[in-house]
């Protein structure tokens, strides 16, 4: 029982770097990646790994942002008006996150996820 604990922490490290790769090289997906390990190595509910993917990806995204703010690439004009609409959205997102079942939210989160994939590939 020990030893199988401990790998599974060692996976979800292994994750993290892989997440954190992801995440700063295309300044997003890290948060998919997290939920995804955090169903299969972590053991969570759909809507608990949904919530602490969120906290995963904050400092991992703070990170980048400073990264790519000194290196000049953040437009900060976009960034500001961008940031009232995210705020507002990811407020309504979290209270709904917690109102739906988890079967319901595991189907939204598969919908945008293939929704997200035509549309790149297309």
């Amino acid at each position: 029982m020990f030893k199988k604990e401990w790998v599974k922490k060692l996976f979800l490290v292994v994750f993290g770097v892989a997440i954190g790769f992801v995440n700063g090289f295309l300044g997003s997906g890290g948060g998919t990646l997290a939920v995804t390990a955090l169903l299969t190595v972590g053991g969570l509910d759909q809507k608990r790994a949904q919530a602490t993917a969120l906290l995963i990806i904050l400092p991992i995204s703070v990170v980048s942002a400073v990264v790519y703010f000194l290196n000049g690439s953040v437009d900060i004009e976009k960034t500001v008006f961008s940031t009232v609409g995210i705020v507002a959205g990811g407020a309504l997102g979290a209270v709904l996150l917690n109102k739906l079942q988890g079967n319901v939210v595991k189907l939204i989160f598969a919908l945008i996820l293939i929704a997200a994939g035509v549309k790149m590939f297309l």
